[in-house]
Parts: C-alpha cells; sequence; structure tokens
C-alpha cells in the first residue's frame, strides 16, 4: 500500500493503467449521479380557486398528469381532439382547467377516447387569471383562448401546447401539483446517454466528419506556419546578440497580447477565408513557442559549448552540432504541450466564420441552438483528437530524436 503514496514513486504500468481506467469511470459514474438526482416542488392551489366538477378516475393521487388551461366560454371538442389522442395513447391523466362548466362536452370527449382519464376543473372567483398563470408557470402549459388558433398553428392542438405536471392530488376540492425534475437541467449539464445518442444526429445532420478533418487540416497547417517562423526567429535572436537586442522585448511583450482583441485586425488583413483562420492561429502559436526557443537556447549547458570551443569548432560546427540538436530535441516537447492551446485558438477561429465549417463553428452553432448534448460530445471529439495529437508527437519524438529515450 505505502507505493500508492510514496512521494514521486512510480507504479507498475499494469497497475497505472488500471488506476487510469478506474479513474476514468469515477468520473463517468459522478456525471451519471449528478444527471440523475431529482429534486421535488410543489403547488398548492385551495379549494376555493377551483371547483372539480367531472371526475373518470380511480384514485386521487394521479401520475404522468398533462395539464391544459382551457380558457374559452365553451368547450369545442373537434379542437382538443387531438390532445385527447396523444394523452389516450400514452394511458394519461388530463387535468384540464377550465372557465366553462360544459360538463356534457367534457364527458363526451373522455367516453370517445377510451383510457383517458380527466380531472376538469372550473376557476372560481376573480382570481380566474392568477390561479391560471400559476399553473402556467408551474406546469409550462399554454393558456388557449378564444383567439389563440391563427393560422401560424394551422388550427392545431396537441400536446406540445400542454405541460407536464408531474403527479397531481385531489383533495378537499383544492389541488396539488408535485414536479420532479433532475438537479442539474439538460440545458446545463446533459446526462452521458443523451451525449452519446446525439453522435447519431451530429453525423446524419450535421456532418461531423467534414467539420472534424476540416479542423485537424486548420490545425496542421497553422501549426506548420508557426513551427517555420518561430524557430528560426527564435534562433537568430537567443543565438546572436544583435537580434536579441532588437527583438527580445518585443517578443516578450506579445505574450501579454490577448489574442480575442485582435481578431479584428486579422480579419481586416486577410478577410474571412481560411487564410485568415491559418494566420490566426499561427500567431496564437508563435507568441508561445518563440520565447520558449529563445528560453531553451538560454538553458542550454555551457559545457558543450566549451567542448566544441576546445576542440576548434565554428560557430557554424556549434550550432549544426549542438544547438541544432539539443534544442530542438527539447522544443518538441514544448510544441507537444502547445497543441491544447492551438485547439483553444482553433475554436475562436472558425467562430469568426462559422459558414466555412469546422468543430469551432459546429460547438458554436449547437450552443447558440441550446442542443449542450452536442456540445459536450463534440468537446469530448477534441479531447480524442488531441491524445491521438498528443500520442504522434510523442513516436514523432521518439523517431527524430532518440538519443533522449536510450536511458528510458
Amino acid at each position: 500500500m505505502s507505493q500508492f503514496f510514496k512521494l514521486r514513486g512510480k507504479l507498475p504500468k499494469r497497475t497505472h493503467l488500471l488506476l487510469e481506467i478506474a479513474g476514468f469511470l469515477l468520473l463517468l459514474l459522478i456525471w451519471f449521479l449528478l444527471t440523475n438526482i431529482k429534486t421535488s416542488d410543489k403547488l398548492d392551489m385551495e379549494g376555493g380557486q377551483f371547483n372539480t366538477y367531472y371526475k373518470n378516475v380511480a384514485k386521487e393521487n394521479l401520475d404522468s398528469v398533462y395539464t391544459l388551461i382551457y380558457n374559452k366560454t365553451t368547450v369545442d371538442q373537434e379542437e382538443l381532439n387531438p390532445v385527447f389522442e396523444e394523452i389516450a395513447e400514452e394511458q394519461g391523466t388530463l387535468v384540464l382547467f377550465t372557465s366553462t362548466n360544459d360538463r356534457t362536452a367534457i364527458q363526451s370527449l373522455t367516453e370517445r377516447h377510451n383510457g383517458i382519464k380527466v380531472v376538469a376543473m372550473q376557476v372560481q372567483g376573480d382570481e380566474q387569471e392568477d390561479a391560471f398563470n400559476q399553473v402556467l408557470n408551474f406546469t409550462g402549459a399554454s393558456i388557449i383562448t378564444d383567439d389563440f388558433f391563427t393560422e401560424d398553428i394551422d388550427g392545431e392542438l396537441s400536446t406540445s401546447f400542454t405541460g407536464d405536471a408531474g403527479e397531481v392530488s385531489l383533495a378537499n376540492g383544492g389541488v396539488q401539483f408535485k414536479n420532479t425534475n433532475p438537479l442539474f437541467s439538460k440545458s446545463i449539464l446533459p446526462s452521458p446517454i443523451a451525449v452519446v445518442k446525439s453522435y447519431k444526429e451530429l453525423w446524419n445532420e450535421n456532418n461531423l466528419a467534414y467539420h472534424t478533418m476540416f479542423s485537424v487540416s486548420l490545425n496542421l497547417m497553422g501549426y506548420l506556419v508557426a513551427i517555420l517562423i518561430a524557430v528560426p526567429l527564435g534562433f537568430l535572436i537567443g543565438l546572436f546578440p544583435f537580434f536579441r537586442g532588437l527583438f527580445s522585448r518585443n517578443v516578450d511583450a506579445l505574450r501579454f497580447i490577448p489574442l480575442t482583441a485582435v481578431t479584428g485586425l486579422f480579419m481586416a488583413w486577410f478577410g474571412l477565408g481560411v487564410g485568415m483562420k491559418i494566420a490566426f492561429l499561427a500567431f496564437g502559436i508563435i507568441v508561445y513557442l518563440l520565447p520558449v526557443v529563445v528560453q531553451r537556447i538560454d538553458e542550454l549547458d555551457k559545457v558543450y559549448l566549451q567542448t566544441t570551443y576546445t576542440m576548434g569548432a565554428s560557430q557554424w560546427q556549434q550550432i549544426k552540432s549542438v544547438f541544432f540538436p539539443a534544442i530542438l530535441s527539447k522544443i518538441s516537447d514544448d510544441i507537444r504541450v502547445l497543441v491544447a492551446i492551438s485547439w483553444t485558438y482553433i475554436i475562436v477561429a472558425e467562430m469568426l466564420n462559422a459558414s466555412d465549417g469546422g468543430i469551432g463553428a459546429l460547438v458554436y452553432t449547437s450552443a447558440r441552438q441550446s442542443h449542450i448534448d452536442k456540445v459536450f460530445a463534440i468537446l469530448i471529439i477534441i479531447i480524442l483528437i488531441g491524445f491521438i495529437q498528443d500520442l504522434l508527437f510523442k513516436l514523432l519524438d521518439r523517431f527524430l530524436f532518440p538519443f533522449k529515450h536510450q536511458n528510458k
């Protein structure tokens, strides 16, 4: 047991792998539990506000209840047919709040749709509107008035205009609503199951494959441009005092520029096309990579330079034999670490012109449409791409700089 808590100790590979899997499963379990914690809230209506005048139920505690506030002077059976049909198919209960007392119409509708249970309540007194609003706010039901039907909804009424009341209790002429809701709504934290299900729609309707490949290619192009600029420029500044004096302070100052604040400049300079996005992404990487190159040169152990100097090596030989292999082998680790930062900026770049596509644009569009399950699904894809990129960088590092891994 002590090996698990030894300072800077190392575990066997198999044990470490098992712990990684256990950690992932633990996080998944916590996520699942958080989205399944339920909370309850109640709404009590006094018996004087409502008068129960028809009840076709076997018990007073009603489950799977739909609520409809039907504030019309008469009950139109043809209008209510769609609601009764849908609820009858689900063997649910309809709590119908109305300002009329047309018992015959409600009785007829109930008998026509076999299996439906109806509790109809007539609003009493001057508090009619207030009572309607309380039920409306609690259950999400719609108030159907005489001017409700318009050309926009083609005169159709369905359960989409009703509200889910959860559970209703009837006692002494009064009504108690009880709703059980998740602690975190799906608009805040979707369940893992909902996230997995969203991949089907992302693939079939949102062209996920295209957006993913577009973002990966954009990321690689931005990286390539950044490396081709930052590494040679970093060597110039780090190796030669003339260039260090000219540019070192300016390079340090770049790190304090908030990149999201200069998006307007990149749009003005490069337009709204893919070129602008590559330039913006490359700049975001250069800002961090360039000072790192200079720092790595300063950190080089002087014993290597003294050895080559003793052997009579020229400056170019020192650069070729010492600085290039030593610095590039260290920079490869820094480039690998910057993968995470590059995906941060690629999201910003793709949001500047979402019509071009990309994962960033897809995240932005999904969030604007309140499809939070899709946002989580896309973020998981970005994480997986990041892991794959990191693995590929490690393999490339082993191939280009095998001497780094000899002691390992």
